[in-house]
């Protein structure tokens, strides 16, 4: 197997911004794969799903040992997208890939904007206690539910929107709602994937190995400094990074190939 310092850096972004903000790192996988790769768009998504399902699932198991992680809520709020994501990915598998990435690139600056939000996180201290012993359901299933289909038709975790729902739904702090976001991530990753793998979508090994190696160090490098800088100026700096990538590829889409195909 070779080694690509260009995937590896381009996973140990999606990474280090799953490690610190619990969200935008999957957004960011799909330009990277798809610009810098050059990878035709449902092969993106397969592999930013793999990715960020993988990455996910160690940064869950490594919040878990540090008690930042309510399995509890993840596996309540999982169930309506593990249900939703791979019956999305069966019925827009065909769907047009310019028109595709065009409504990604969109959904990238909703993302960029919510993340440069100044707006304080609901916390257990401001927040009725019965809400966190007894969550609404039914904000608990569409939640789950909106992740599911942002992960099938994007190829996204869907942290972005998953973190305020756990502190707002859930009453959690910050830091467990990223942990517990993490687990959210992986279960309805996995289950969106299983949609691509029924429709036949392959990837290569090597390319892999080194994306998700990537994504691995830069999770731990995120969980490591998560504590040390401020969450505004992290979220900053993605929020930058993201709306950036999505101008690029609106640009690029609308203006320099007007529409047409990679």
């Amino acid at each position: 197997m070779v080694f690509d310092s260009a995937l590896i850096g381009f996973g140990a972004l999606v990474g280090l911004s799953l490690g610190l903000t619990g969200s935008g790192g999957s957004i960011l996988a799909i330009p990277l794969l798809v610009y810098g790769a050059g990878l035709p768009m449902q092969q993106a998504l397969a592999v930013s799903l793999l990715m960020v399902a993988s990455i996910a699932a160690f940064g869950a198991v490594r919040q878990t040992i540090t008690k930042q992680i309510n399995w509890r809520a993840a596996i309540l709020f999982s169930l309506g997208g593990i249900i939703i994501s791979p019956l999305v990915v069966t019925l827009t598998h065909d769907a047009d890939e310019t028109l595709r990435l065009i409504l990604f690139a969109l959904l990238m600056l909703i993302v960029a904007w919510r993340m440069i939000q100044t707006s304080k996180n609901l916390t257990p201290e401001n927040t009725p206690e019965h809400e966190q012993s007894h969550p609404n359901f039914m904000k608990v299933a569409v939640g789950g539910g909106l992740a599911g289909t942002l992960a099938g038709f994007f190829g996204v975790g869907g942290g972005f929107i998953i973190v305020p729902l756990l502190t707002l739904i859930f009453a959690m702090p910050y830091a467990q709602a990223v942990g517990t976001s993490l687990a959210s991530i992986a279960l309805i990753s996995s289950s969106a994937l299983a949609g691509h793998f029924i429709k036949g979508v392959t990837f290569d090994i090597g390319m892999l190995v080194n994306f998700i190696g990537g994504g691995v160090l830069g999770m731990l490098i995120g969980i490591f400094v998560m504590n040390k800088i401020p969450e505004r100026m992290a979220k900053r700096v993605f929020a930058a990074i993201t709306a950036a990538l999505a101008i690029f590829m609106l640009i690029d889409k609308l203006i320099l190939h007007q529409g047409g195909a990679l």
